[in-house]
């Protein structure tokens, strides 16, 4: 128990930072974890092994302040800014400047491991269909049709990925796909409100583009048995084999059972007691390999989709019928 020691999740009251620090509780994997966020209102875990403080990454000083008495040994950045609003300037402060500053404070503090949560879309280039991505694929330059997020993203990884080595830092990055679970105020809340006003119905396009999703639940576990082996690799006494190894790699991480994207929709209209009959839709393909997390990670998603969507849905209509309330 403990062995992950003193834990610092930046983003840590955000949909998958709240589910990391809750996996960690829950496990006893840390001793303590501090949560800095730009906000620590919601999802808030009223537990003494939880510190919480109200700061941005964007300031180094801030963030050097925050770590100078933690004792901290591994460091989970899930920090970004909501990529549906629209705000250049703040996704290039905090996806590079931003991850520079963390990966600058963790080498002065000499903290070696390093999580950091990357993105799918630093992959994709907007136009042709995505099957089963793996982690040889190129890097577009410029993502997503020119999609700040993903560009800032991806450049945010590979400032990561290069920092490897650094003063002892041993850093990974985790590729996302579209995320959802219990606090999730983007993804399930517009497919519950296009259920409840009938947009749901309306669909466009032969509905069987496959589509890659991950309950954040099993993110998180996938985030902490990444920093596990990263913290076995600073303690083996033998070089890691190259094919085994965590360390200055990246990772896509998804909930391994890809389903036709208007699926997901149909799944929440049946959890809310509103099922919608099946309709033709277009959209793009969009599947990962996450063939590498499970042989090098050992990651396998504990919660499928339908149980995940359930969760969602009944966190979510619980909040709405309610209003905000902390864990």
């Amino acid at each position: 128990m403990g062995d992950l020691g003193s834990v610092f999740v930046i983003g840590g009251c955000g949909l998958l930072g709240h589910h990391i620090v809750k996996y960690l509780l829950e496990s006893g994997d840390a001793t303590s974890i501090t949560v800095f966020d730009v906000s620590t209102i919601n999802n808030r875990y009223n537990d003494s092994r939880v510190e919480y403080i109200t700061g941005s990454i964007t300031s180094r000083a801030g963030l050097l302040s925050a770590l100078k008495n933690t004792n901290t040994k591994v460091i989970f950045n899930t920090a970004s800014p909501d990529p549906l609003v629209p705000n250049p300037a703040l996704l290039e402060e905090v996806n590079i400047t931003g991850t520079q500053n963390v990966l600058e404070c963790a080498m002065e503090f000499r903290i070696k491991v390093h999580v950091y949560t990357s993105s799918s879309e630093v992959v994709q280039n907007c136009y042709d269909d995505i099957v089963f991505a793996n982690e040889t694929w190129p890097l577009p330059e410029s993502p997503v049709g020119g999609s700040v997020y993903a560009r800032t993203k991806k450049i945010g990884e590979e400032f990561v990925l290069k920092a490897n080595g650094q003063n002892g830092l041993l850093p990974t990055a985790i590729r996302l796909c579209t995320l959802f679970g219990e606090g999730d105020r983007v993804l399930t809340k517009h497919m519950v409100e296009m259920v409840q006003d009938g947009r749901a119905k309306y669909h466009v396009g032969s509905g069987k583009n496959l589509y890659d999703f991950i309950y954040a639940g099993n993110a998180a576990e996938g985030h902490i048995l990444a920093a596990k082996k990263l913290l076995e690799a600073s303690r083996a006494k033998e070089p890691i084999p190259e094919e085994l190894g965590v360390d200055g790699e990246a990772f896509f991480m998804t909930n391994g059972n890809p389903i036709p994207f208007w699926s997901f929709s149909k799944l929440v209209a049946s959890e809310m007691g509103m099922p919608i009959d099946d309709t033709d839709i277009w959209a793009q393909v969009r599947t990962f390999d996450i063939g590498k997390a499970k042989q090098r990670l050992e990651y396998q998603p504990s919660v499928d989709m339908r149980e995940g969507i359930r969760r969602s849905v009944k966190w979510h209509v619980a909040n709405n019928s309610k209003g905000e309330k902390s864990s």
